[in-house]
Formats: structure tokens, C-alpha cells, sequence
């Protein structure tokens, strides 16, 4: 994926359109309020940003714009951690997975998840 990186600020108000679906500017920067207080015409200049970068699609409602996002969370996602590994970790998972071993707060469902993976990887 050739789309520019999101900010901190953009993953939550992608997080929020990824939820919703579809959505307006009212309503995302409503729910954006559940995780910081910011001004209705911020919300409305990222939700812009997300257009030009090519995250969000909008289309005229009446007087209202819909916003829905262009690209499934987790292809993007994949992308930011595909990037991570290789800038920081330089192509190699072991810190990653080391990392994640030593949380603590590692539910056994999550425990579970990555021993499969592991072990389906081993297969391949």
C-alpha cells in the first residue's frame, strides 16, 4: 500500500470510521470527544487530510458529507506494522515477539493465538 502514514491523531479518527462505516462529520467528532476534546473544525480538516491521502471516501448527502474509509483496518494496519518492522527492527520479528512474551497482561486467548501461529508458520 502506497497511501502516506497516519498520525496518532488520524488512527483515532480512523478507528472511529472504521467502526461506523459510514458516517458524518457530527457524528465522528462526537465520538472522537469520548477520547480527547477538540474543536469541530479540526475534526473536519483531518477528515479532509484523510480524503487527500486516500483513507476516506466522501460523498454529498443534502448539506451533509459521509465519510467511509477507502481500505479495510487491517490492511492498513499490516502496513504500519509491515513499515515498523522494517525501519526499526530491520526485517526481523524476534524484538517483536520478544516483547510481546513478556507482557504481562497477555490473555490466554492472545497466548493461544500466537502459539498457533507459530506453530502454523513452522508447518509452512
Amino acid at each position: 500500500m502506497s497511501k502516506k502514514s497516519l498520525t496518532k491523531t488520524e488512527w483515532s479518527i480512523m478507528k472511529i470510521c472504521w467502526e461506523k462505516g459510514e458516517a458524518t462529520a457530527r457524528t465522528i467528532y462526537d465520538e472522537s470527544l469520548k477520547d480527547k476534546t477538540r474543536g469541530y473544525q479540526s475534526v473536519k480538516t483531518m477528515l479532509d487530510r484523510l480524503v487527500k491521502k486516500g483513507y476516506l471516501n466522501r460523498k454529498k448527502f443534502g448539506p451533509i458529507w459521509l465519510y467511509k474509509p477507502t481500505v479495510a483496518r487491517a490492511k492498513v494496519l499490516g502496513s504500519a506494522i509491515d513499515s515498523f518492522v522494517n525501519t526499526v527492527l530491520d526485517n526481523t520479528f524476534t524484538p517483536l515477539l520478544a516483547h510481546f512474551a513478556k507482557k504481562e497482561n497477555l490473555s490466554p486467548e492472545e497466548i493461544g493465538a500466537l502459539k498457533k501461529l507459530i506453530k502454523k508458520k513452522k508447518e509452512d
